[in-house]
């Protein structure tokens, strides 16, 4: 069954790198309509930009004309200023990185590559496209607001269910098929920690996240314990969702993605180990 057709742009000076680009993108046809739109120079790259939206564009670091960091940054005036970017070279310096990183690339391929990596970005890109049902618990209805706006700002698609309480978060998670639940740890009655504890009792397949305002480092033993997932330090951004969805999904993190450690107890014992 064919979903919602895919826009792809492989903007190349080599005529080898945009079929092996190609090549990659094929493997999933079958699936999914792909559009596939070449460029062998950055100012073809950009009017391909600016005509219509593009979902993932693979931009060559080094082009004629306009390079691979210059398309990137003039991409945010354009339809397609929050396509997925993947920046290509066979090296990547300091000043591109650095440019790549605050116009909103997401991952970066070293040359030589094969089809089975471009192939791997595309199933990617599809994961974080599909919707994932997920249940906000927080007794503000400010922050409830908030954290809706930061999901709708994600790379990934959310279904954003609310609940004001832990009574209430569990009785929406009896009635519907939750697979994230994102929850205050502090909240009058029960908090979430216990919360947790009682999704446990109903799912071992929920992804748990607690949200907090304080150092969370006191809590993440017991919280491992329970079987919370991560942790989200209030304010977060759309960035941090992304991150928090590389992990749950346990697919690779991008090159320039967010860092972050969900537990960090357990990064300090990997350490000292």
């Amino acid at each position: 069954m064919l979903h919602k057709i895919i826009r792809v742009m492989i903007a190349d000076d080599s005529s080898i790198a945009r079929d092996i680009v190609a090549e990659g993108i094929q493997a999933h046809r079958g699936e999914r309509y792909i559009e596939i739109e070449q460029a062998s120079n950055g100012r073809a790259a950009l009017e391909i930009l600016q005509a219509k939206r593009i979902d993932v564009a693979f931009v060559d670091i080094h082009m004629p004309g306009l390079n691979g960091p210059e398309v990137v940054s003039a991409m945010r005036d354009t339809q397609s200023n929050d396509c997925l970017t993947v920046a290509m070279s066979s090296s990547l310096d300091d000043k591109a990185e650095s440019v790549l990183k605050r116009f909103g690339a997401y991952h970066f391929l070293q040359k030589p590559f094969s089809p089975a990596e471009i192939s791997e970005i595309i199933a990617t890109y599809r994961i974080m496209t599909r919707s994932y049902a997920i249940l906000v618990v927080d007794d503000s209805g400010t922050m409830r607001k908030l954290t809706r706006k930061v999901l709708e700002s994600s790379r990934f698609e959310f279904e954003v269910s609310e609940a004001d309480s832990a009574d209430a978060a569990l009785k929406a998670l009896s009635r519907g098929k939750f697979e994230l639940v994102l929850t205050d740890f502090h909240m009058p009655g029960v908090d979430g920690l216990e919360l947790a504890g009682s999704i446990r009792d109903l799912s071992s397949k929920v992804g748990i996240y607690m949200m907090s305002t304080n150092d969370t480092t006191y809590l993440e033993r017991s919280a491992a314990f329970v079987g919370i997932s991560g942790f989200l330090k209030k304010p977060f951004n759309a960035a941090d969702i992304d991150m928090l969805m590389h992990d749950y999904l346990e697919i690779d993190k991008p090159k320039f993605g967010k860092v972050r450690d969900v537990f960090s107890f357990i990064e300090r014992e990997r350490k000292a180990s």
